[in-house]
C-alpha cells in the first residue's frame, strides 16, 4: 500500500483511497476538494492526457502532488510545481514533501504578477479552491494568467472547489473546450481544456490605486494588487492605529521601526512620508506573497531607508526596534494577536513601544499584559481600539 505522512502525531487519522491502495496519514483529514482530485488520478494515468511538468494550487498539504507522483510516475515528464500564496503553507508544503522524499518537486510562494513563468510548461493544473483561502478577484486574475499559451500548446484544468463564483465559471466556460461541471458530495468539480488562450497584453488590468493621507499631511497614493488585504482601499484598521502614532508618539532620529503585517505597506509609509527629518528605519513583514508585492511596489514609489521581509516567522534582530506596529488579522480566535504580541516582545528594545489595534480591548490587553507590556493609552478611531503600550 503506497503511503503519504503528513504529521508525526501519535493519535494521527489514517484515510484509505483509491479502493485502499493508498494511505494517508493525517492530524483532521484531507480536504474534500484534495480528495476529489485524488480521486480523478487513476483515470489519468490510464488515459492519453499528456502529465508534462503539472502543477498544482491552492492545496495546503501537498498530497495531491504526492499521489500524483506515486501513482502516475511513470506517466510523469518534467518537474511537479506547488504553487501557495502564503508563507505558512510554504513551510508546510515544503516539509511535507521533503519527508515523504517527493522527487523532482518545486514548491515556490507566489503572486499573480509572477505565476505565467512558472506555469509555461504545465500541461494540467491541478487547484483547489477552498473557501475562504482567497478572493474572487485574485481568482480570477490567476485564471486568466493559466490561460496564456502552453509550451506544450495544450493545458487541461481540473479544479475542486467548496464554491465556484458564477464570474469565475462563465470566464472558464468561454477559454476552455469540453467544459464538464458536476457535483461531488460538497464539491464542485471542474474540467476543461484551454482552447481559447489569452495573450499576456489583453490580460485584464487588476491593479488598483487608493490615496491616503494623515492629518495635516499631503495624501500619498497606494498601490495595491489582488489577494492583498484591503485591495483598492485603505484598511481603516491600520489608518486608524497609523494616525494614533502619529499624534501621540515622539520618534527620535534613525527609530527603528516594525511594520508587522505590513499588506501593501501603508502604515509604515505613511509615517516615513510625514516625518522625513527622522529618517526612520522601517522594516515591513507580512506572509501573503500579494502583500509583498504590493509593498515592493509602494516602496518603491516611495523609497525610505526599509527592508521588505517575507516570513511566517515573526523575523527580525531581537531587542532592536523602538516601535511595533501590530495590525492582525482575526479568524476566530486570537492565536495571530498572540504571535504578534510574542514577536514585539521579542524585537523591541526594553522602553520600546507597541501600538496594536484591535475591535476589542479586553483579550489583546490581557495578552500584552502576561507578555510583558504595561499600558500607556487607549484610544478609540474609525471605529477600532489602538492600544498603546510599553515594553517593560
Amino acid at each position: 500500500m503506497l503511503t503519504i505522512s503528513l504529521t508525526r502525531h501519535p493519535h494521527a487519522r489514517k484515510e484509505l483511497l483509491l479502493n485502499k491502495t493508498l494511505r494517508v496519514v493525517s492530524r483532521s483529514g484531507l480536504n474534500p476538494t484534495e480528495t476529489a482530485l485524488i480521486d480523478l488520478l487513476p483515470t489519468l494515468k490510464t488515459s492519453a492526457t499528456p502529465l508534462t511538468s503539472p502543477l498544482f494550487l491552492g492545496g495546503r498539504t501537498g498530497a495531491i502532488a504526492m499521489a500524483t507522483w506515486l501513482l502516475c510516475g511513470d506517466a510523469l515528464s518534467g518537474t511537479l510545481s506547488v504553487h501557495t500564496f502564503d508563507a505558512h503553507t510554504l513551510q508546510t508544503l515544503t516539509r511535507n514533501l521533503n519527508e515523504n522524499h517527493a522527487p523532482h518537486t518545486v514548491v515556490r510562494a507566489v503572486s499573480e504578477t509572477d505565476l505565467t513563468p512558472f506555469a509555461a510548461p504545465a500541461s494540467i493544473v491541478f487547484w483547489q479552491m477552498t473557501r475562504g483561502d482567497g478572493t474572487a478577484e485574485r481568482d480570477l486574475e490567476t485564471l486568466e494568467q493559466l490561460f496564456t499559451p502552453p509550451e506544450n500548446g495544450t493545458r487541461q484544468f481540473f479544479i475542486a472547489a467548496d464554491e465556484v463564483n458564477e464570474t469565475f465559471l462563465k470566464r472558464f466556460r468561454k477559454h476552455c473546450g469540453s467544459v464538464t461541471v458536476q457535483r461531488q458530495g460538497t464539491i464542485t468539480l471542474l474540467k476543461g481544456t484551454l482552447t481559447k488562450p489569452i495573450l499576456p497584453e489583453d490580460r485584464a488590468e487588476r491593479k488598483a490605486t487608493f490615496e491616503v493621507s494623515l492629518r495635516g499631511h499631503d495624501p500619498i497614493t497606494l498601490v495595491t494588487l489582488p489577494g492583498c488585504f484591503c485591495h483598492r482601499r485603505a484598511d481603516m484598521g491600520g489608518l486608524a492605529l497609523t494616525e494614533i502614532v502619529a499624534e501621540h508618539v515622539t520618534f527620535d532620529k534613525g527609530d527603528r521601526i516594525m511594520d508587522m503585517g505590513c499588506g501593501c505597506g501603508m502604515d509604515g509609509i505613511l509615517l516615513a512620508t510625514a516625518f522625513p527629518e527622522k529618517q526612520l528605519h522601517i522594516d515591513y513583514q507580512d506572509s501573503n506573497r500579494c502583500a509583498c508585492d504590493s509593498a515592493a511596489e509602494n516602496l518603491n514609489r516611495y523609497p525610505h531607508a526599509s527592508k521588505l521581509i517575507f516570513s511566517a516567522d515573526g523575523e527580525g534582530r531581537a531587542a532592536s526596534y523602538d516601535l511595533f506596529l501590530a495590525n492582525p488579522p482575526y479568524f476566530g480566535d486570537w492565536r495571530i494577536a498572540a504571535f504578534f504580541i510574542e514577536t514585539a516582545a521579542k524585537l523591541l528594545k526594553r522602553g520600546g513601544l507597541l501600538s496594536f489595534v484591535s475591535k476589542r480591548e479586553g483579550k489583546p490587553l490581557e495578552l500584552m499584559q502576561q507578555a510583558g507590556f504595561e499600558q500607556l493609552g487607549t484610544f478609540s478611531r474609525r471605529g477600532y481600539t489602538v492600544l498603546l503600550m510599553t515594553r517593560r
